[in-house]
């Protein structure tokens, strides 16, 4: 299973154009890409549902769907513990024309029915004398599928939605596969609690906002620096590890004095549902 190995710090709103600049310059990537992202937590309310129940669907299906493994993967996972999961769709295409008619307007049906991304992040790794204080990892799956499939699957696996919101973020890429990203949240978007995967027939579309209406949570921005670690070959993941580590140190050393990244506490980004929604 891939890992995550990240630096995290914030960045006031005050501050975003001047670390917009910076991280340009320093990652010297054109062009830069902004994007609008809708985010649903889904989660399952049955708790005695463990693992994915349709796997051995999947597994007998000719041909056999191109995310089989990560599909393993998040089976083995969700057989051990419940977590809430992520099901994320770019949304930036009708956020523009939403923002052009100056109200909201009905997701596109080629937004409808592109691709989505459910994705697994697990609980980071305690602190390690062997992992430099301000760098986290986990572990992560993502499973790319086109919507109308990925709902189904998700619903036929007993989840459903437990809040939605909206990111922005703005990416960037530097010569040594590290992504920089400038992330912040909108308030979350009115939803039904437990809410369906699936839309039914004749239930109205979803509707994307004008994004220049709404407003950010907090008055700053998040800063990522991170790097996805494959898991294979297995023998090679200590060393691919330590030089994701390595990478991330030269950075964090060479933007010293620009961003100063920080030791958050895990739990601040742990995924695993007991039963309780997120606030």
């Amino acid at each position: 299973m891939p890992v995550e190995v990240f630096l995290l710090t914030v960045v006031p709103a005050a501050d975003t154009t001047k670390a917009r600049s910076v991280l340009h310059g320093y990652t010297e990537t054109r062009p830069v890409t902004h994007r609008f992202t809708r985010v649903r937590h889904v989660r399952r309310l049955d708790q005695s549902i463990r693992g994915i129940p349709i796997l051995r669907s999947l597994q007998s299906s000719n041909p056999k769907p191109d995310s089989l493994a990560q599909w393993q993967d998040l089976h083995s996972t969700l057989s051990r513990q419940q977590y809430m999961l992520t099901e994320r769709v770019d949304i930036t295409q009708d956020v523009d024309a939403a923002v052009a008619a100056g109200q909201p307007v009905p997701m596109s049906e080629q937004t409808q029915k592109g691709e989505r991304i459910l994705r697994f992040n697990d609980f980071p790794d305690p602190p390690n004398p062997r992992v430099p204080q301000t760098v986290m990892q986990r572990k992560q799956i993502d499973i790319r599928e086109p919507g109308p499939l990925l709902e189904q699957h998700m619903a036929d696996s007993g989840f459903s939605v437990a809040n939605e919101y909206i990111e922005e973020t703005y990416h960037w890429w530097d010569n040594n596969n590290l992504e920089f990203v400038l992330w912040r949240q909108y308030n979350d978007l009115p939803n039904p609690t437990p809410a369906p995967l699936v839309q039914v027939p004749n239930q109205a579309k979803w509707m994307v906002p004008d994004m220049s209406k709404m407003e950010p949570v907090a008055p700053f921005w998040m800063l990522y620096v991170r790097a996805l670690v494959d898991a294979n070959p297995v023998d090679r993941m200590a060393e691919r590890m330590a030089e994701a580590h390595g990478r991330l140190g030269k950075v964090e050393k060479e933007l010293e004095g620009v961003f100063s990244f920080m030791v958050f506490d895990r739990r601040t980004l742990d995924t695993r549902y007991t039963g309780e929604d997120p606030e």
